[in-house]
């Protein structure tokens, strides 16, 4: 598939859905055929985890062809474990993205850009012949002790950002490089008040001092609309690799997430490659450097 038709056609489902008043990455799913896969998309037979784009790209595919759970391979993959494609099955297509500088012309400055090729992978049930060894759970392990506390509060303490509870507003603060938040208490639930958390921690990757992303001056200008997207997707990848259902913060930003959209076929992507950037670095920042401290001691 060329990469401009996968635009289209991605950021047209995904506008449907916001036009439907759900935005489509609040409903990432759980594997119903093998428990511990989890909720983020996962290759077949490498058990890596799909990352960025790909996550919201197989996301957006099992909620479409109604896939029971999330594991897929390339077809040179699947060769090379003896398995085929069924008679008849369609890829999904899925993105290879690259952060780069495009030149500017004249005296024009160099511009962040991104690079993306795409890759047909097939769902598990779209193959046959798979060798037993690979009817279990292929995954790679995830990088937090899992037996010493909860990985949501462990990741909260972690990743490098200071939390400070009190009032009624929900925000990151640049100036302090800090998040507000209300107390647990004044949320629905325990999972609104994680959702809510791990919105504000992606955008404190923002800071120059992690990932270097540009904010918007005011609610509703597109820069704003754009890192509230990627703000939304950073906090539904994290839910999903803590098995917290995803949410979103208010049906207000969805107007203006879709002009982002209608403006530009790319912007689904690019926010999804930089709300995948910033949830491993939170993660890796939470579960890596803590890891690394061990071992020196």
């Amino acid at each position: 598939m060329k990469t401009n038709d996968l635009y289209s056609t991605v950021t047209s489902m995904v506008i449907r859905q916001l036009e439907e008043g759900v935005p489509p990455w609040v409903r990432p799913w759980k594997d119903d055929r093998l428990h511990g896969v989890g909720m983020i998309p996962t290759n077949l037979v490498t058990g890596r985890r799909y990352s960025g784009g790909n996550i919201l790209l197989l996301w957006l595919a099992a909620h479409v062809h109604g896939y029971s759970n999330l594991q897929f391979c390339t077809y040179q993959q699947l060769n090379g474990i003896g398995a085929s494609v069924r008679k008849g099955e369609k890829a999904t297509h899925v993105i290879f993205t690259k952060h780069i500088m495009r030149k500017g012309e004249g005296d024009d400055e160099d511009r962040p850009g991104t690079l993306v090729k795409t890759y047909p992978v097939f769902h598990f049930s779209q193959i046959e012949k798979i060798p037993e060894k690979y009817l279990a759970p292929q995954q790679e392990p995830e990088s937090e002790p899992q037996d010493l506390g909860s990985p949501k509060v462990k990741l909260a303490r972690g990743c490098g950002v200071h939390v400070q509870h009190g009032g009624n507003r929900a925000c990151y603060i640049p100036s302090k490089d800090e998040v507000q938040m209300p107390p647990p208490s004044a949320f629905v639930d325990d999972e609104a008040y994680w959702q809510t958390l791990m919105h504000e921690f992606t955008h404190a990757t923002a800071h120059e001092k992690r990932c270097g992303r540009k904010l918007g001056k005011r609610f509703g200008d597109e820069q704003y609309a754009f890192e509230e997207l990627v703000a939304e997707l950073g906090s539904a990848f994290l839910c999903a690799r803590l098995d917290i259902p995803a949410g979103y913060r208010s049906a207000s930003y969805i107007d203006n997430w879709l002009k982002v959209l209608k403006q530009d076929t790319r912007a689904i992507f690019t926010a999804a490659s930089y709300a995948g950037q910033a949830s491993d670095y939170l993660w890796n920042k939470a579960f890596h450097e803590e890891k690394q401290l061990e071992a020196a001691e």
